[in-house]
């Protein structure tokens, strides 16, 4: 069980119990040499593992077009894979939906054609570095292309990489309305959690208890063995991850 969160928050998240910390990735590849080291540091001191990171790219590199940087998102990459390496991740999220968003007049085949290509650049590139990518489907209020776990299923099929899966996130399967049928099929390799109404911290009476019985249902069904994180807003972040690990762990 782990928590998005900024690794200034480690220490804390630890003592509460969590297992593990997930980071931005595009955040920490913008880091000066030295500002990672003091990242890198302050994690290490905490004992708290980043075994996840998320945010995999920069708004700036647009998938969906044939005027894609394919020299400067190898070269981004590389400097983010190896962060992620020194960190100790081991899943990086592709959710991204700036980078992936295609445009409204391109026809979804080949936007679904220049996810698959990205993902077999980056899959090869992922593996050197010991990391796997977990496709995050998004809501369509975040991104137009990716949707639902059975939509990530089918990019994860068509780029054929080892170490492509899909992520599962019970917010945004909640806000699409999508059931558990594309978890029960996976390959899963990552979760996300939070309330389904406000993005929050899951908590005893919430009001998303069925929804949330349901996600470990489908996870145990499967016999899934990796992470499951939170990922959403808290008020009182002490008050809320205690909370949050008292009601899920």
């Amino acid at each position: 069980l782990g928590v998005c969160s900024s690794v200034d928050n480690a220490a804390l998240l630890k003592e509460i119990g969590f297992d593990y910390l997930e980071l931005g990735m595009s955040s920490t590849s913008a880091l000066s040499e030295e500002e990672f080291e003091v990242l890198r540091r302050k994690a290490e001191r905490a004992g708290l593992p980043v075994l996840a990171m998320n945010g995999m790219l920069p708004s700036d590199f647009h998938l969906c077009s044939d005027q894609l940087d394919t020299q400067g998102l190898t070269v981004y990459l590389h400097k983010a894979f190896s962060r992620a390496q020194a960190l100790g991740v081991k899943t990086v999220v592709f959710g991204s939906g700036g980078a992936r968003r295609y445009p409204l007049d391109m026809e979804y085949a080949l936007a679904m054609d220049y996810l698959v290509a990205y993902l077999r650049l980056a899959g090869p590139l992922a593996d050197n570095y010991g990391l796997s990518i977990a496709v995050e489907p998004l809501r369509e209020q975040e991104c137009n292309i990716i949707n639902s776990v059975m939509e990530a299923r089918q990019l994860a099929k068509m780029a054929n990489q080892a170490n492509v899966g899909v992520l599962a996130d019970l917010f945004h399967m909640a806000a699409g309305k999508e059931g558990f049928m594309g978890m029960r099929l996976g390959p899963l390799l990552h979760c996300h959690i939070a309330e389904a109404a406000k993005r929050a911290y899951p908590k005893a009476g919430d009001g998303s208890q069925g929804l949330y019985d349901s996600f470990f249902e489908a996870l145990r069904h499967v016999g899934y063995q990796g992470g499951v994180c939170i990922e959403g807003s808290a008020k009182n972040l002490e008050q809320d991850a205690r909370q949050a690990f008292a009601l899920l762990y």
